[in-house]
């Protein structure tokens, strides 16, 4: 007979009722039958930049041909070598020092196509990163800069920007707020309360239509006016979800639709205000569930959202930092999948971000290197990719077990000398397995 392969992760209590598994695996369906497809290798990591010293990325972002990245000691510009080979011969520039208030939690960053807005998660502190000139131009004229804020007792937790404006989630004692620019300005010296989250605003994030303002149980959504000053921003009439965030981080906007990790622990995706859809299934939430608990704020903010496209495929992050577990969802299929690297070990992968040439570069989670993000790369830069699949519990029409005396697997050529093809089976619906058999020595 022949086995459906199985298309996502969704593991659940109940192992006989569903024990598929995708790890460092693809779901891609034919574009010509729709009742064939089959599973992919994810891409590897190769080296691209050692960046020269212990410092791990915590945010990085592309201005122009510029990669401006913050580790966990300073921020710093990767630029071409005037009159070089930018692939080949590339350095970087440190452009401020940050001290005490090392970034030990992501940090937020938004782009107006000329400067750069992040928040230092550890100071609460906002700084604007300009690049003038071209890529080919020395890089004395490059700086950093704290942003202009009308109370320094303010804490900022988040940044977005929209129609010209940069805006910013503040704090003072246990009052919040957003807090906003004028066009094209420097200087925040606007702001709006919102209706039902004067304490728990915790993120804001925009699809440059509208700003959607995230609490620990809600959302309120606010568009553009196109008037000035205190006006520029206005609520959306009947523009409120019953339902928060509290991992700020996790929220990524691909075009109009927001993705987050919402307060009841439901992974949601939402076009608008209007249509709330959970895309975790509740089996991948039970598996969620059995990692452990997210107790404290740093938690919470060290779970990683972002949204990328590779391959012809464009997926939703999400990397739990405390239990080292990264989970893809492929919007492009609907389906789940999990990333590892070596047996059972964290993804090496953290930070994604894509080059002016097209090529996704990704920090490391473990060092201080760059990588570039390769199909044809089977390695996580000299690491091994263990990539697993499982297919649910098989029984025949009438519901009865089935016994199998061979497997044959129809896979492309090309393994290395070094790879091996692992098979295990349960007897007892995927409680218990038995040891795993080489290529050898299945028969």
């Amino acid at each position: 007979m022949n086995l459906q392969l199985p298309q996502q992760t969704y593991q659940s209590r109940s192992k006989p009722f569903s024990s598929e598994r995708l790890l460092n695996m693809l779901f891609e369906p034919s574009s010509v039958n729709k009742n064939m497809y089959m599973l992919v290798g994810a891409p590897g990591l190769k080296e691209y930049y050692d960046l020269g010293g212990d410092e791990q990325v915590r945010g990085m972002m592309y201005l122009r041909n510029f990669l401006v990245y913050a580790t966990t000691n300073a921020i710093h510009v990767i630029y071409k070598v005037p009159g070089t080979d930018y692939v080949d011969e590339i350095t970087s520039k440190e452009l401020i020092r940050l001290g005490a208030a090392q970034p030990t939690l992501p940090v937020q960053m938004c782009c107006n196509g000329d400067t750069i807005m992040m928040v230092n998660p550890n100071d609460h502190k906002l700084y604007f990163v300009d690049l003038f000139g071209d890529e080919e131009l020395n890089p004395s004229s490059w700086n950093i800069a704290a942003a202009v804020v009308p109370n320094p007792e303010t804490k900022y937790l988040s940044v977005a920007y929209i129609a010209g404006v940069f805006a910013a989630v503040g704090q003072i004692g246990a009052s919040s707020f957003v807090q906003y620019t004028e066009v094209l300005g420097r200087e925040f010296v606007y702001s709006f309360q919102l209706d039902t989250a004067l304490t728990n605003l915790s993120a804001v994030a925009s699809n440059m239509r509208e700003l959607w303002c995230f609490g620990a149980n809600s959302i309120e959504v606010v568009s553009p006016t196109g008037e000035t000053g205190n006006n520029f921003f206005a609520h959306v009439t009947g523009a409120y979800v019953n339902m928060g965030c509290v991992c700020k981080n996790s929220i990524a906007t691909h075009e109009t639709v927001f993705f987050f990790y919402a307060t009841n622990g439901v992974i949601y995706a939402a076009e608008n205000y209007t249509s709330l859809k959970p895309i975790s299934t509740p089996a991948l939430l039970e598996m969620i569930k059995s990692w452990g608990e997210l107790d404290t704020q740093a938690d919470k903010d060290s779970v990683l959202g972002q949204i990328y496209t590779h391959a012809g495929h464009t997926f939703y992050m999400l990397k739990f930092k405390k239990f080292g577990k990264t989970l893809l969802y492929d919007m492009t299929t609907g389906s789940w999948s999990e990333r590892e690297t070596g047996d059972g070990g964290e993804w090496e992968g953290e930070y994604i971000t894509r080059r002016p040439n097209g090529e996704m570069i990704v920090s490391s989670a473990t060092t201080d290197k760059l990588y570039i993000m390769d199909m044809d790369v089977h390695t996580d830069n000299g690491l091994p990719i263990r990539r697993e699949f499982v297919f649910g519990t098989i029984k025949n029409e009438a519901k009865h077990r089935m016994f199998f005396y061979s497997l044959t697997l129809d896979v492309d050529v090309g393994l290395g000398p070094d790879d091996t093809v692992m098979l295990s089976w349960s007897d007892d619906g995927g409680y218990t397995w038995t040891g795993d058999r080489d290529r050898k020595s299945v028969v």
